[in-house]
C-alpha cells in the first residue's frame, strides 16, 4: 500500500488534558466522526460535525469500520473494544484526526479507520494490515510512550485512483 505515509510520529506529543471526551461505555463498537476540511490551516484543530458510537460485535468490527470510512459523509472511525483503556481510544483519535489533516492538507484520501489496541489475528479479513504509531504522552511532568493502530486495508490504492478520475 503506497502512498499513505504520513511524517514520522516520533515526535508527536499530545497532552493527556487536550484528548478529545470520548463516552463509550463498557462495549465493543465503532466511533464514528464527520471531521470537515481543518478550519485553521497552522492548527490541529477539526470541528467534530458528529460522532456517533455504533455497537459492532468484535468478530465483524475491522470490515465493519472499513466498510463505514468509506460513506461520503464519515471522515474519521474508531473501533474501540471493551478491555481497551479509554485513554489508548482517546490517543487513537487524536492521531487520527492529525493524519486526516496531514492528508487533507496533502490532497490524498483523508479516510482513517484506527484503534487502541490492535485486533486478534482472527477477528481481521484477509488482506487487513495495521500501521502503528508511537506517540508521547504527557501527564504533567511524566512522558509516556503510547502505540496505537492505522487500519490499513488493501482496496485504499484502488479507492484513491477512483475518486482522482
Amino acid at each position: 500500500m503506497t502512498g499513505l505515509a504520513v511524517a514520522d510520529t516520533w515526535n508527536w506529543e499530545f497532552d493527556v488534558g487536550a484528548l478529545p471526551e470520548l463516552r463509550i461505555g463498557y462495549h465493543d463498537g465503532l466511533i464514528v466522526g464527520l471531521l470537515p476540511k481543518p478550519l485553521n490551516r497552522d492548527s490541529d484543530d477539526q470541528e467534530m460535525s458528529l460522532c456517533d458510537v455504533v455497537d459492532v460485535e468484535t468478530d465483524v468490527m475491522v470490515g465493519a469500520g472499513i466498510g463505514v470510512v468509506q460513506l461520503s459523509t464519515v471522515g474519521l472511525v474508531m473501533l474501540h473494544r471493551r478491555f481497551t483503556p479509554l485513554e489508548q481510544s482517546r490517543v487513537a483519535w487524536a492521531v487520527g484526526t492529525r493524519v486526516r489533516r496531514q492528508r487533507l492538507l496533502a490532497g490524498t484520501d483523508p479516510r482513517v479507520v484506527m484503534t487502541g489496541a490492535r485486533p486478534p489475528a482472527d477477528l481481521v479479513p484477509a488482506g487487513v494490515g495495521f500501521s502503528g504509531y508511537r506517540v508521547r504522552l504527557r501527564d504533567g511532568d511524566a512522558v509516556s510512550e503510547v502505540e496505537v493502530w492505522e487500519v490499513m486495508f488493501p482496496f485504499r490504492d484502488l479507492l484513491r485512483e477512483s475518486d482522482s478520475t
